[in-house]
């Protein structure tokens, strides 16, 4: 298997991921309201599990996102110069996506002090006396999903650079409803 494909399948199944992180939000959410709602008592810790879950949501399903062309973006400048220059408009992404990935390589490497300090103190949310978790697995998915988000964008800046050099797009998006065809 090349290693295209196995690393489109590392962010597919983190996207897989992603979403089971999301029925668990829903499944606490209801847990929480039914507690609440029926016998007067709320789940702990909704409020932790919540909060924690977003970032982990988020980073694990954004390269995902990237690839299939679905990230939001501010494209009326690429839409005006695609008109003009296929290549340029190629060439424009391929720097685009190279800065986005030189971001995501800084937030990793910013984000692994950060799950180191937490690992050796044992810092966790929440209060002990009802709720505790510790923090370093959410910035170890942070600082994972950081590091295969910068990978993801240097993947697609070679794709624009070469789709560039042949005259062609990358990615084709339908401009009618922004989805990848």
């Amino acid at each position: 298997m090349s290693p295209a494909r196995l690393f489109d399948g590392l962010t597919r199944g983190m996207n897989a991921l992603g979403t089971c992180v999301v029925l668990f939000i829903m499944g606490v959410v209801l847990t929480d309201v039914i507690g609440r709602g029926l016998f007067s008592k709320p789940l702990a810790g909704t409020a932790e599990m919540v909060a924690m879950s977003i970032a982990v949501v988020v980073f694990l399903q954004f390269p995902s996102t990237l690839a299939a062309g679905r990230v939001i973006a501010a494209d009326g400048m690429v839409e005006w110069l695609g008109k003009r220059s296929v290549r340029a408009e190629q060439w424009l992404l391929a720097v685009h996506h190279a800065i986005g990935g030189a971001l995501f390589g800084v937030a990793a490497f910013y984000v692994w002090p950060l799950l180191r300090i937490a690992k050796l103190s044992g810092d966790y949310y929440g209060n002990p006396s009802m709720f505790a978790f510790p923090k370093w697995p959410i910035f170890a998915v942070i600082c994972f999903g950081a590091t295969v988000m910068a990978i993801q964008y240097l993947v697609m800046t070679a794709g624009f650079l070469r789709a560039g050099w042949q005259r062609r797009r990358f990615i084709e998006i339908d401009p009618a409803n922004k989805v990848v065809s």
